[in-house]
């Protein structure tokens, strides 16, 4: 059997490796042989939710962009499902904006955003220019995210390290340059 497939840990070494290092587990335990119980399959239910789960992450430049991590994670999220979306004829995107909708139930099923934190997250977007809201149908909200000022959004915040770099680069051709010579 091999060690990433795990059909039941009953009477067996774990083969998840070392899970001594995960919080909540045990080191003393984590690798000892669970006995048959319903301890033993609870602990087997906890271990495959945790890894059974999606990973969440998001752009670490959004928080700069919209004041905050949950609006960060919210704006990476619907990014990421956009060539997917688009592909599968579920919005649309052009070179100023991306339009699609999405259901409050959808987007805290994926994120774990709660639906009072994604109409603040929104509310900051819609405040940042950066979305609008433009309609609804049922529980699903259509949206259009505004590609033009987040590309202008993206560059101001670029702007610093932009001099940074020409800076750099400026000193570098400045330095007089020397050869050296090879020692016996």
């Amino acid at each position: 059997m091999q060690a990433d497939s795990v059909p039941s840990t009953r009477g067996k070494r774990s083969t998840h490796g070392d899970l001594g290092c995960m919080p909540g587990v045990d080191p003393a335990s984590a690798n000892a042989v669970l006995p048959s119980s319903d301890d033993a399959l609870w602990e087997e239910a906890r271990l495959l939710h945790w890894f059974g789960q999606e990973t969440i992450a998001f752009n670490r430049g959004y928080v700069g962009l919209t004041g905050n991590v949950l609006s960060a994670l919210w704006l990476s999220y619907v990014l990421d499902r956009l060539p997917a979306l688009v592909r599968a004829g579920r919005a649309t995107a052009d070179d100023d904006a991306y339009r699609f909708s999405m259901s409050g139930l959808e987007c805290e099923q994926a994120t774990g955003i709660t639906r009072a934190q994604q109409s603040t997250c929104r509310r900051q977007l819609v405040d940042a220019g950066l979305l609008t809201e433009d309609g609804t149908r049922g529980r699903t909200v259509s949206y259009t995210i505004r590609l033009d000022h987040l590309r202008k959004k993206m560059t101001e915040q670029a702007e610093p390290l932009l001099r940074a770099i020409k800076q750099a680069r400026e000193a570098e051709a400045i330095k007089p340059r020397t050869r050296h010579r090879r020692t016996r």
